[in-house]
């Protein structure tokens, strides 16, 4: 398998697709961004609430609950529309980006294979694979880095450092075992979405696939490495957008026009968000089609029988 042949193909086939970026790709990119906010300013707040720092007479989880039901009493009415966005936000949150994953993935398999789809096909595509996906999703979460920096984060706040250096050990190895699985997993949404399997029986074919192909080690570390740069570029504007939209207001709070301060940072801010978002959905979309190829040219090798004998 030529790789950087791959690679050129899918820097090209990205270009020339980038309507799949906008419909699939940065929605799911636009609230993973946001989750990532949020999900950092949590720890932020909750370590500061800790006894580690601030020792606060109750935690900052506690703290949110109570104000945010207080304020939902004694103004239900005004609330309930930024309730319902909630709800419907987390909803999108937790089901798009699998949606958007089989409808990605689907689309460059046919185009690939020069199936006469258009883009607005991925949807239907992506209904179809959407169950298996979603229950994959959750299958992976269990031991993302997500999942290690929680738990680590949960024991320092709740018992202390020295507990949680303790425990560190144990989270290094089970982040170790994860790496090792996601990489024995890379083709595992490939197997449910175009070859339509079950997640468990997609799980072991992308495991006998990828030990199959020893030599395409270096491969998979250049997509792992694709995929670690659309991660930190994401951290980098989950850390920017508050602090721009924090800097401006800063600024504009000292003079006569406080509220320009306020219009200013959410504008900067929504512009960074737009601009992480549309980033982080080429990256994936480039990623995907990497991977897609990749996986279609290794199966359709033909795995030669011991038995087989050969010619001189």
């Amino acid at each position: 398998m030529n790789h950087k042949q791959i690679i050129a193909e899918a820097w090209e086939f990205t270009q020339n697709n980038k309507k799949m970026i906008i419909w699939y790709a940065f929605f799911p990119s636009l609230l993973t961004t946001l989750a990532g906010i949020i999900y950092i300013g949590y720890q932020v707040l909750a370590f500061k609430s800790s006894s580690l720092f601030e020792n606060w007479e109750h935690g900052f989880g506690y703290v949110a609950a109570t104000t945010v039901l207080g304020v939902i009493r004694s103004n239900f009415s005004s609330t309930l529309p930024f309730i319902v966005f909630a709800i419907i936000t987390a909803l999108l949150y937790i089901t798009i980006p699998a949606v958007c994953e089989g409808a990605i993935i689907q689309l460059i398999a046919r185009k690939k294979n020069g199936h006469d789809v258009r883009t607005r096909h991925g949807l239907r595509y992506g209904f179809m694979s959407f169950l298996p996906l979603f229950e994959y999703s959750w299958v992976v979460r269990t031991f993302s880095i997500v999942s290690m920096i929680t738990l680590f984060s949960t024991i320092a706040r709740n018992f202390g450092w020295d507990p949680a250096m303790s425990f560190l050990p144990v989270i290094i190895l089970f982040a170790v075992a994860g790496a090792v699985l996601t990489l024995l997993f890379t083709y595992t949404e490939f197997f449910i979405v175009i070859d339509d399997r079950k997640v468990f029986d997609s799980i072991s074919k992308s495991c006998i696939l990828v030990m199959s192909h020893p030599e395409e080690t270096i491969l998979l570390v250049i997509l792992m490495l694709i995929i670690s740069v659309r991660i930190l570029v994401q951290l980098l504007f989950v850390f920017l957008i508050p602090v721009i939209i924090a800097v401006s207001i800063y600024v504009f709070a000292a003079t006569a026009f406080p509220y320009i301060g306020i219009i200013v940072g959410i504008l900067l801010g929504l512009l960074t968000l737009y601009i992480a978002s549309y980033l982080s959905g080429t990256i994936h979309v480039f990623a995907a089609t990497v991977w897609t190829f990749s996986f279609l040219e290794l199966t359709a090798e033909q795995e030669v029988s011991a038995r087989l004998k050969m010619e001189d």
